[in-house]
């Protein structure tokens, strides 16, 4: 804790909590003298536990004392089982006693809680693995003492309560050092012929006379059973190793066998109502067809069935009349048939050869045909050519002479003809030059002559008619 001031009540608070967490001071184990005790009417019981050293508050509630077969006195050595804390009230560390033995007692209450915390960590006690007891079992197995008050009880309460099933017995020793061992092969036996459920059981006695049912080996057994089993040993108050094992724990010998069998007389009752339940819906159910019996009874299928079937007899006579016709009218068509397939194979042949004939005189008529027309075509292509021979001819003797005559007249009004009287053509880079005036001096001109071309430069020009005829100065 820090250094700060804290109230009284938070101290002790953090003293609780911290005792409370500690494991090594929950469930142990303390040896002592029992003084100062004290039963109160509401069943707790207040003491002090002490040696020749030290003492300490001890409180056990009624849940715990109502399961010892022993009341305490002050003087009595006892060895207690419990978890130790603070009572916040008082500001008191007291121990809260969870069991209580004599301490004559103590080694075989060591070795039983020893087992118990090692198997407990092992996972034999988890109650996933415990298998579910099944509700109406009718083959059950009885593990106890041959002719003790147990198995007489068990007996008595299955014929009581459940006789209809069939319990079969695995007589063994319930205490002494070899119980433990005939206990484990009675029960891998009755495992193996697949009962139902399996009972466990042995009356009341001291722990040392229980203590074959704190054996480790049964413990690993009752684990690895398939078959579901319930123990019943002892008192309510007596807890063994292998009622923490099984898969139920009954508080007494009788106890096991109720909790494995269901009353008859409640089976009984619930089948009677079950009974009473199916007539009522077996009654309602008959009301419910009678109805629709009357319902369908005065359907006109029942009240009036000749009518029904004579208007099908009816429907099958008009049916079996046409069948008839469409019969007669079928041997009909067929005869019709065969004779105008006969008639037609008659005709085709006829047809047949007239048009072979027809094709034989066709082609003769038409190979004489083709040769004649090949002759007048032949005379006409001729007749033809003959013509226009003679029309290219006149033609090319007509363009003859229109060129000829074309000629004479492009000769006439050639300008070369100029050119032969004396006359030139004057060229300025190319083109023709018609007015003296467009001449500058030093031009470069090309006279063309009749004969042959000049190349000039000018000096000077002169403007025509059109000018005044007056000379440029250049």
């Amino acid at each position: 804790m820090s250094r700060q001031i804290v109230k009284v009540s938070q101290l002790v608070r953090y003293l609780k909590s911290k005792l409370d967490s500690d494991s090594a001071i929950q469930r142990i184990l303390v040896q002592g003298e029992i003084s100062n005790f004290k039963a109160q009417r509401s069943g707790h019981w207040y003491f002090s536990l002490k040696d020749e050293a030290a003492r300490i508050s001890c409180v056990m509630f009624a849940t715990y004392t109502a399961r010892m077969k022993f009341v305490p006195k002050d003087g009595d050595k006892v060895i207690v089982q419990a978890d130790i804390s603070v009572y916040e009230a008082a500001g008191q560390m007291q121990m809260y006693v969870t069991a209580m033995k004599p301490d004559g007692l103590g080694d075989l209450f060591l070795q039983y809680e020893e087992l118990k915390k090692k198997l407990n960590a092992e996972g034999l006690f988890d109650e996933s693995h415990k298998k579910p007891i099944p509700k109406y079992p009718m083959r059950i197995c009885l593990v106890t003492g041959n002719a003790t008050a147990a198995r007489k009880d068990v007996l008595s309460t299955l014929a009581r309560r459940w006789p209809v099933a069939a319990v079969t017995e695995y007589p063994v020793l319930v205490q002494g050092e070899e119980a433990a061992g005939q206990i484990t092969s009675a029960l891998l036996s009755a495992d193996a012929m697949n009962y139902d459920v399996i009972l466990l059981v042995r009356g009341g006695g001291s722990i040392e006379d229980l203590w074959a049912f704190n054996d480790e080996a049964l413990a690993h057994v009752i684990y690895q059973l398939k078959t579901p089993i319930i123990t019943g040993v002892g008192h309510e108050t007596d807890f063994t190793i292998a009622d923490f094992v099984s898969d139920l724990r009954a508080p007494t010998p009788t106890g096991a066998a109720e909790r494995c069998s269901p009353d008859i007389l409640e089976v009984k009752a619930s089948l009677l109502k079950y009974r009473q339940r199916l007539i009522m819906d077996e009654r309602l159910a008959l009301k419910l067809a009678g109805q629709r019996y009357q319902k369908a009874a005065q359907h006109p299928l029942f009240t009036s069935p000749q009518r029904l079937y004579s208007e099908q007899r009816m429907k099958l006579e008009y049916l079996s009349e046409k069948l008839d016709h469409y019969s007669r009218c079928t041997a009909d068509a067929r005869q019709q048939y065969e004779d105008l397939a006969k008639r037609f194979d008659r005709i085709l042949s006829s047809v047949v050869k007239v048009q072979q004939n027809r094709i034989a005189q066709n082609r003769n008529r038409l190979v004489y045909a083709q040769s004649s027309r090949i002759a007048k075509e032949r005379t006409r292509l001729e007749q033809q050519r003959l013509i226009l021979t003679q029309t290219v001819s006149t033609a090319s003797s007509r363009q003859e002479m229109r060129i000829a005559n074309d000629m004479k007249l492009l000769d006439a009004y050639s300008p070369l003809k100029v050119l032969g009287r004396g006359y030139s053509i004057v060229e300025k880079d190319g083109q023709t030059v018609t007015d003296a005036l467009a001449l500058q001096r030093k031009d470069r001109i090309s006279i063309r002559m009749n004969q042959g071309k000049v190349t000039a430069e000018v000096l000077s020009t002169e403007g025509g008619l059109n000018n005044g005829g007056k000379e440029k100065d250049i």
